[in-house]
């Protein structure tokens, strides 16, 4: 949704809000009716571990356009050194490999049939950073440079930006449904639910019964978004992407995420929308390595045939 609002011509808020509606009650219908895991058993393993692939490859190839390109058309190299110079980024990237825990070797029982959920016999590779201070360190020296450029600690004003209510018109609603609802359903219905399911039963073999299920995603992901429909609230979901980011800077329980979502509403309150300014000038470089160092637990995964 959020790639096609930037194409020309560009969506407005109505149209968003109307996309987002329409895939949050199409998923949330299908979790509630069960249709869902059905949907999960008969998903082709193969395509699952597509998915993971696919998007690790997305992530990684947009952490390097970050890293050494000046913006996304990639005929503007940065610069060597200064705070959004490639030198910034390989030392990033050195601290992150550096930090790195030795790869260990966990089996688990798989076996032919489809479906994320069925058992299977694998040797399965298992890394990745599980020391948080790793992205913390970086997020604060990304951070400090942010404050420390010209504008950015100004523009912060105290107090949250009010909401306002927003109900899209019928044209509003059939153009939002069909340039961005229609195509987002099938990326929700397999990367943020079946992929989503099948990740977190990678990274947590030993939680599987208690763990996730696509009934319980796909549910999440449509009432969070009814519940911020009229408020103008950019569509979100559970993918597999931010999982992946999770895990490889050290969450492992449900704490973690909940820690995070308490520090942006605070964030939210304290400072509303005056905030992107500060993060807008967040170094690129940093932002790139955080993004490619997330991407190899669903690179990881994807590879695990």
């Amino acid at each position: 949704i959020a790639a096609v609002a930037m194409t020309a011509p560009p969506m407005d808020v109505p149209q968003i809000v109307a996309a987002g509606g329409f895939v949050a009650l199409v998923v949330l219908v299908l979790g509630c009716t069960g249709l869902m895991e059905r949907f999960n058993a008969v998903t082709p393993f193969g395509v699952v571990r597509g998915m993971q692939l696919g998007l690790g490859m997305l992530l990684c190839a947009k952490g390097w356009t970050l890293a050494v390109w000046t913006d996304g058309t990639k005929q503007s190299m940065r610069g060597l050194w200064g705070p959004d110079g490639m030198a910034l980024g390989a030392l990033a990237l050195a601290f992150v490999l550096a930090s790195a825990p030795p790869t260990t070797t966990t089996a688990v029982d798989v076996d032919g049939s489809a479906g994320i959920g069925a058992d299977r016999t694998h040797t399965r590779a298992r890394g990745g950073s599980n020391d948080a201070r790793v992205a913390l360190v970086l997020v604060a020296v990304g951070a400090v440079i942010a404050a420390c450029r010209p504008g950015s600690l100004a523009a912060l004003r105290p107090g949250p930006s009010m909401p306002f209510l927003t109900f899209p018109g019928l044209a509003d609603a059939a153009t939002g449904v069909l340039r961005a609802g229609l195509p987002q359903l099938p990326l929700t219905t397999l990367n943020s639910v079946v992929a989503t399911c099948a990740l977190a039963k990678d990274l947590f073999p030993d939680k599987q019964e208690t763990g996730v299920t696509p009934t319980g995603v796909a549910v999440s992901v449509g009432a969070m978004n009814l519940c911020g429909l009229g408020l103008g609230v950019m569509p979100c979901c559970h993918g597999a992407g931010g999982l992946a980011a999770h895990y490889r800077f050290g969450a492992r329980t449900g704490a973690a995420t909940a820690f995070l979502g308490a520090g942006k509403l605070f964030l939210g309150v304290a400072f509303g929308g005056s905030l992107l300014t500060l993060l807008g000038k967040f170094p690129a470089p940093l932002l790139g390595v955080l993004l490619a160092a997330a991407s190899a637990e669903l690179i990881r995964a994807g590879l695990d045939l």
